[in-house]
């Protein structure tokens, strides 16, 4: 099936497949093996599903992907490519005055996520930064916790007008859309659209570069939880 087509992107879905089957049976086994619960197929199919899901209702999937394969029900989510590339400067800029600005991040390190986060004002002075371990999870869903667990601590200090920044495209597609996402996640994009609400945020894309601060921080394998 994946050499039935003659030169097939690294990005096209017959590549991707195998991999996201790999990692959800792998993330299957270890909750049977650690957590006890029931290893089961279907479960699998419905993960690597929900993720494909997940991945068109944010934008993120291409037509260029599914070449060959316009027939299946996924590349009905799939956009045609029309962009061009042009190099752009880089930076993390200061809020406007009398707002803050959150930058959060997530990483997964060995199948073990965490997350950080630093808010600061419109001078660039930090109000606070946080570091928190979030368990067994997958890389978008440990970004979102890492955003929840931002905005929670804005709503508990009062902080308003809040501009959130994460380097996840795919997140900010889904919280900025309608869509709920496959089931893991919509509980969760549910709670950060309400805590957007009461802080009087919004969140947009930036670039790795410039969220290098949340980046290092959700890099802190193994500390305690923090919040300084």
């Amino acid at each position: 099936w994946a050499t039935s087509l003659p030169r097939l992107p690294a990005h096209h879905i017959r590549c991707i497949l195998p991999v996201l089957l790999w990692w959800f049976l792998w993330k299957g086994r270890n909750k049977a093996r650690f957590e006890g619960q029931t290893f089961s197929a279907q479960r699998v199919s419905w993960e690597v599903d929900n993720f494909i899901q997940d991945m068109g209702r944010a934008g993120r999937l291409r037509k260029a992907q599914f070449y060959g394969d316009m027939e299946d029900t996924w590349a009905l989510l799939a956009r045609s490519a029309n962009r061009q590339r042009r190099p752009i400067v880089v930076v993390w800029t200061k809020p406007p005055a009398h707002q803050s600005k959150l930058n959060t991040d997530a990483s997964v390190v060995n199948g073990r996520a965490a997350g950080g986060g630093v808010l600061r004002d419109s001078d660039g002075r930090l109000i606070f930064a946080f570091y928190k371990e979030f368990g067994e999870t997958g890389v978008l869903e440990a970004e979102a916790m890492a955003l929840q667990e931002g905005l929670r601590e804005c709503v508990a200090r009062g902080v308003q007008a809040v501009l959130v920044e994460v380097d996840s495209a795919v997140l900010v597609s889904l919280v900025n859309s309608s869509a709920l996402g496959g089931w893991a996640h919509c509980i969760l994009l549910r709670r950060i659209r309400r805590l957007l609400r009461q802080v009087a945020g919004s969140v947009m894309h930036i670039f790795k570069e410039a969220n290098m601060v949340a980046d290092r921080l959700a890099a802190m394998q193994g500390c305690p939880n923090t919040i300084f």
